[in-house]
Parts: structure tokens; C-alpha cells; sequence
């Protein structure tokens, strides 16, 4: 089962943003930002308080397991809204090792959350359909 999962951690973000005391992870380096974390969005949607806590438990785990630096970068990108640039320019990483780090954050949650079994409510709307491969092969006939 694969999910789309900035789909899945863009609406995490948006109920991090909005849940102030419910998140695992302590959050304080947002708030040096320029532009501080933006109000959330209420046109798209969340994720469930469930949702919200199983993968929020993922994060805290990654942000033991890949460290500070790949954890400010997912809660700015997911939570805070900001572009790659601006993440690069506060961080004073360069575009393609922001573009890395989160996909290797996205990898590790994705991988925790399929290894922990869980299923999000949100599943119908993020699951990628899994493309059918067959082979077929060609016959000569003589």
C-alpha cells in the first residue's frame, strides 16, 4: 500500500498548526522564522485527531532516529508552509539538500507507518493506485 505522502504530512500539517499542545514534538525553532507558522487553512482539509497522533508519533520517532536539522526542515515545509527557498535561505542549506531531506523524511514516515501496520482514515483519498504489470509475450506463428 503506498500513500501520496506529502498529501498525508500536508494534512498532518495543517492539523499540527491548528492542535497547539497535541504534538509530540517540540516545535520551538518555527518560531524563529521570518514569517512564524501562517494560520491554518480551513478550504482544504486535515486529518483526523487519530491520524493525526500516529503519524506525529512517527515524527518524534524520526526526529530521534534522522536528527534536528531534518526535523526543522519537515515541520517548516508541512507545518510553517514556507517554500524550499525560503527553507534553504533560513537554514542556509542549499535548495537540493532541503528537496533531499524531505524525501528522505517522507521515506522514513511512510516506512514507519507501513512497518507499525497503521491505517490512517485518510486512506481513500491518498492512496496511489498501484500500476498492474504483466507480461505478455509474443507468439510467431509459422
Amino acid at each position: 500500500m503506498r500513500r501520496n505522502m506529502q498529501e498525508v504530512l500536508e494534512r498532518w500539517g495543517r492539523w499540527a498548526a491548528s492542535e497547539e499542545y497535541c504534538s509530540l514534538v517540540d516545535w520551538p525553532a518555527l518560531s524563529v522564522t521570518p514569517y512564524g507558522t501562517p494560520e491554518p487553512k480551513r478550504s482544504k482539509p486535515g486529518c483526523s485527531d487519530e491520524d493525526g497522533a500516529a503519524i506525529d508519533a512517527c515524527v518524534a520517532h524520526m526526529g530521534m532516529m534522522r536528527g534536528a536539522d531534518d526535523l526543522l526542515i519537515l515541520g517548516q515545509r508541512f507545518i510553517g508552509g514556507h517554500s524550499l527557498r525560503h527553507i534553504a535561505d533560513a537554514t542556509g542549506e542549499n535548495v537540493h539538500g532541503v528537496r533531499t531531506s524531505l524525501a528522505a523524511s517522507e521515506a522514513f514516515l511512510e516506512g514507519c507507518l507501513a512497518m507499525l501496520g497503521i491505517r490512517l482514515d485518510m486512506d481513500p483519498e491518498v492512496l496511489e493506485s498501484e500500476p498492474v504489470v504483466c507480461a505478455q509475450k509474443h507468439v510467431l506463428c509459422f
